[in-house]
């Protein structure tokens, strides 16, 4: 319903859908379905609606001008994500953060409940309280350890049963040692199961499960002709998702000390490190170079 509630930049005209020129008022001249008349008259939006190319974009920005105006800053990294600073400029208080026509607000309790004072003013909105599942994430804070979780109790065990590994023998390891060359007269395995199977994990990799980045950046190179090989390393990872679907990421305090200090580019030094090892030439089919990457924090 956000979008039905902010006002268009383009004057944009919309041909009315069949019958809607009988719902008007007896009388009108327009009512009649069967006038030519009818037939010539265009409606002029005044309010953005679903489908259009601009509905997002003018959604956005009505909402960026709303944050940025109390006070919040963009960040440069991601779009929807908005961040309100402290008094010196240094320390991040409050942080607000964009999906489409939810947000979550990120600061104290008596913060919280200023912003959203500040945003019911201009939008009529549901208050749905603590967070505990967000875009198939659940998340579980723990007040008294100081502690968050984020897990996907919900969305693994989904994927797993979708492709019926859900009573395969779970392995604790989510890659193959090696993936075998590519033979010349190798049977080929079916794309069609095999880039389904691919794309079910990529939000599960992005959003809670970073150990299976490398898998993830493997197998997708042979979607367009994978062996049977290449499905036996697949269902290895689905193998592993099965071990492993209980796991969850876990951030402390700590971490906000680490923040701080990444943050304003100063402070203890080590808080964030980045590790690349290349394998040169490691690829069996084209021997070209894949690195690894390993990033720390905190």
């Amino acid at each position: 319903m956000a979008f039905l509630r902010v006002d268009l930049e383009e004057e944009i005209y919309m041909h009315p859908r069949q019958g809607f020129f009988c719902l008007l008022q007896t009388g009108s001249r327009y009512n009649s379905p069967r006038s030519k008349t009818s037939w010539k008259i265009v409606l002029w939006l005044r309010k953005s609606l679903h489908g259009l190319k601009q509905s997002r974009h003018v959604w956005y920005g009505t909402f960026e001008d709303l944050v940025i105006s109390s006070g919040f800053e963009a960040s440069h990294v991601d779009g929807g994500l908005f961040m309100l600073h402290a008094m010196d400029k240094g320390t991040i208080v409050a942080g607000v953060v964009l999906y489409d026509n939810n947000f979550l607000l990120i600061a104290n309790d008596g913060l919280i409940g200023q912003i959203k004072d500040q945003i019911k003013m201009r939008f009529r909105m549901h208050d749905l309280g603590s967070v505990s599942f967000y875009l198939g994430m659940n998340i579980e804070p723990n007040r008294e350890h100081h502690t968050i979780d984020i897990y996907q109790h919900s969305n693994i065990p989904t994927i797993v049963v979708k492709f019926r590994m859900d009573e395969s023998r779970p392995i604790t390891t989510p890659m193959a040692m090696k993936i075998p060359e590519r033979k010349p007269n190798e049977e080929a395995g079916d794309p069609i199961i095999y880039q389904p199977m691919i794309g079910s994990f990529m939000y599960t990799m992005a959003a809670t499960q970073p150990h299976i980045t490398y898998a993830i950046g493997v197998l997708p190179q042979y979607n367009h002709v994978p062996s049977n090989e290449h499905m036996v390393a697949l269902i290895h990872v689905f193998r592993y998702l099965n071990y492993m679907k209980d796991w969850r990421v876990r951030f402390r305090d700590p971490l906000r000390g680490a923040l701080a200090a990444s943050i304003l580019g100063g402070g203890r030094e080590g808080t964030l490190g980045c590790y690349v090892n290349p394998d040169y030439a490691g690829c069996p089919d084209d021997y070209e170079l894949t690195s690894g990457l390993l990033i720390t924090f905190g």
